[in-house]
């Protein structure tokens, strides 16, 4: 049901139960249920799944890139924070209060003693583990994470003998890593600090990742013009623990932006944290524009586990053996041994700054027995192009004011023979085997 159908029902908690929405002007009594009636009450099972509305002022149609959209997302977040002043990180990114503990016995999920302490901790645990898993690190190598808390993953790296440097906002959490440091004697430090900062200037890391923290980062594009100096050859980003999203749907509803879940909007309104999240495409984009190939990890066990590592684009991306995003995903079959097929209309995100000139290449075939003409655009240039059955064919073209590479040919089925004997009905494209940059020719 929508709101409309629901203004009759006058509890708003009761209202965003039943239409699964509540809107900015009862964010209070949102907060009011989350902290202080908690998870277990009646009341909440109205919130569990419910969203706020945006407000009337909001513009969905901004380019994700620019300064306006960014100014929106800040205005936002001060409508739900209930605040009139700007974000600032060093006051709005402050820790709970812990009170007195030991940091080194009872670091983080250890301090629990609640129902769910033990299952909460596997999360931590399991998502550990995946960036252990998929870190590409050994001992003697370097590592830096972000948005540290705690620490536990790179305390356990440090105890692997890897050198580990944590960048924290929080004091109090780069005086609780140090602690565990010491005790361990293990060649870990603690940074205080922001996104992009590099602690040890000119180092170069072969791992550098974020836990629960890449969220927490508004510049996230001037942290990404900082990170690729910042990694050693051969080395990765890993992002794990954070909130992407496969689609754009109620809780992020933009590209990027303020989650609105009911207990996000909570959060924000009591302790003023920056809560984003991204959608797996976008997340996809703007890592190619840093010059970044992206691939998921999923994790059965724990959503927490889901990793996204990024390592630099290769000489040539093979479409064979590439991680694509699922809207990117709808447009092409699963990957084969050489390749993949288009539905019809493809896609592919090009590496590098869409401000900068780029030149492509992009390798096709056409194993069918009839020709296909591929339309294939990239900012300002489009070319078609038509490819003889059996033929393969290698396309150059520049790039510019686009970060996409869109492939339009009208999808054909094999012949009656060939499908009976292959069993195979699909409607096909053209067959995409790898991508690449050229160096431009001289002139």
């Amino acid at each position: 049901m929508t709101m409309m159908m629901t203004q009759h029902i006058h509890d708003p908690i009761e209202r965003a139960g039943a239409s699964g929405y509540f809107s900015a002007e009862h964010i209070d009594e949102v907060a009011r249920v989350v902290f202080d009636e908690g998870h277990s009450s009646p009341r909440y099972r109205h919130l569990q799944h419910a969203h706020m509305t945006l407000p009337e002022w909001f513009q969905r149609d901004l380019d994700p890139y620019s300064t306006e959209y960014a100014e929106q997302q800040k205005r936002l977040w001060k409508l739900i924070a209930g605040v009139d002043r700007d974000y600032e990180p060093e006051i709005d990114e402050k820790e709970v209060p812990l009170g007195e503990f030991d940091p080194v016995r009872f670091p983080g999920y250890y301090l629990r003693r609640d129902a769910e302490a033990v299952p909460a901790a596997s999360d931590h645990v399991i998502a550990s583990g995946m960036i252990l898993k998929h870190a590409g690190v050994k001992p003697g190598g370097w590592a830096l994470e972000y948005g540290a808390g705690f620490g536990q993953t790179a305390l356990a790296l440090a105890r692997l003998g890897v050198n580990v440097d944590t960048v924290d906002i929080s004091r109090a959490f780069c005086q609780y890593v140090q602690q565990q440091a010491d005790h361990f004697q293990v060649p870990l430090k603690a940074h205080l600090g922001h996104f992009g900062m590099n602690p040890r200037p000119g180092q170069k890391y072969d791992l550098i990742f974020f836990y629960e923290s890449f969220h927490h980062c508004l510049d996230w594009q001037g942290l990404l013009r900082a990170l690729p100096d910042m990694l050693a050859p051969g080395g990765r980003i890993i992002l794990c623990g954070e909130p992407m999203v496969e689609r754009e749907y109620a809780a992020v509803p933009y590209p990027w932006g303020v989650r609105l879940q009911s207990d996000v909007v909570a959060t924000i309104r009591r302790l003023r944290w920056f809560e984003l999240g991204f959608s797996e495409d976008f997340l996809y984009e703007i890592f190619a524009r840093a010059g970044f190939t992206m691939t998921r990890h999923r994790c059965e066990p724990s959503l927490w586990g889901r990793t996204y590592v990024f390592e630099r684009w290769p000489d040539e991306l093979r479409l064979g053996q590439a991680w694509l995003p699922p809207e990117v995903e709808d447009g092409w079959y699963g990957p084969e041994q050489e390749g993949r097929w288009t539905r019809g209309n493809a896609r592919l995100v090009l590496p590098g700054r869409a401000s900068e000139s780029r030149r492509f290449e992009i390798d096709l075939a056409n194993p069918m027995s009839r020709p296909a003409r591929v339309q294939l655009s990239a900012g300002d240039w489009s070319q078609s192009v038509v490819i003889a059955s059996g033929e393969r064919r290698t396309v150059m073209f520049d790039a510019v004011g686009d970060s996409w590479l869109t492939l339009k040919v009208a999808p054909r089925r094999l012949g009656l023979l060939r499908r009976a004997l292959l069993r195979d009905r699909r409607g096909l494209g053209v067959f995409v085997l790898g991508l690449r940059r050229s160096a431009p020719s001289a002139d």
